[in-house]
């Protein structure tokens, strides 16, 4: 099979190009006018105006012509059901995130590891959706939240020190952790407990519980957790999410494939690989 590494030699420009203009687009600009493509793409206007009349043609863009700006199409929408629909990750948690949210009506998430940052895979809105704006597909930090705490807490300590260089913590609310060695106490504490717990860390005045998934090697490929504004559940309440999400995430590693719970000797990683379902 081809590696990646031979790609270069296999590359179109022209799709090279416009791979360029749609990566151009983001949560946080989901609009352009051609102009401000052609700039942020660095190519020029003419060549800019060509790729985008044939993305709007076979509709991966679509244009405003009142406002003169182009968005990303509906035909990327399609793509990514597809591919969300034939992760085997998103598939076998599905169910179970149901179950847990219908038994704590708080936000649930379900996130991995891609290229060394926190992805959100999946989600369902809890009674305080307003509290979280986390959407599918989005990126944070490694570290942010119980999902990214979770799932740094089983990476080899190396992994963990390049990835808090890459990523440094900063204070983003009142209990945010900025220090590098308590932080890794922090994550051994989790490695050790087997779930995260946290208030005011990320966000402030939210509470997050979080705890891994593992595939059927017995590695965290994972995480899944709950978020919900720290005043509205007491210690019992709880104590009864972390036993909730905990089972959740046991129940989610059953479906794919895990056994018994793994030894120590094999929690090595917890990086997202899309597989399909056979």
């Amino acid at each position: 099979m081809r590696r990646i590494q031979d790609a270069d030699k296999y590359s179109i420009r022209a799709i090279e190009r416009a791979i360029q203009v749609l990566n151009c687009f983001s949560f946080q600009e989901k609009e352009h006018t051609m102009g401000e493509l052609a700039r942020l793409a660095s190519i020029s206007k003419p060549t800019v105006f060509r790729i985008l009349q044939t993305l709007e043609k076979h509709k991966f863009v679509s244009y405003n012509p009142l406002l003169h700006r182009y968005s990303l199409g509906i035909k990327l929408f399609e793509l990514g059901g597809i591919v969300f629909s034939s992760l085997s990750l998103r598939k076998a948690a599905s169910r179970f995130l149901d179950l847990l949210h219908a038994k704590v009506s708080y936000t649930v998430l379900l996130g991995a590891l891609d290229g060394g940052e926190l992805m959100i895979l999946d989600k369902r809105e809890g009674e305080d959706s307003g509290i979280l704006t986390l959407q599918i597909g989005r990126k944070r930090p490694p570290h942010f939240g119980m999902l990214g705490k979770t799932l740094m807490a089983f990476l080899p300590e190396e992994e963990v020190d390049n990835l808090l260089d890459r990523y440094p913590l900063k204070k983003v609310a009142s209990r945010s952790i900025t220090d590098p060695e308590k932080f890794k106490r922090n994550l051994r504490d989790i490695r050790k407990k087997g779930y995260s717990h946290g208030s005011s860390e990320s966000i402030e005045g939210v509470t997050g519980i979080g705890a891994p998934i593992r595939n059927h090697l017995g590695e965290v490929v994972a995480a899944v957790g709950t978020a919900f504004p720290t005043f509205s559940a007491n210690n019992r309440k709880i104590e009864q999410t972390i036993q909730l999400v905990t089972e959740t995430a046991k129940e989610i590693s059953v479906a794919l494939g895990i056994g018994d719970i793994p030894n120590k000797g094999r929690e090595r990683r917890c990086t997202f690989e899309s597989k399909t379902v056979r």
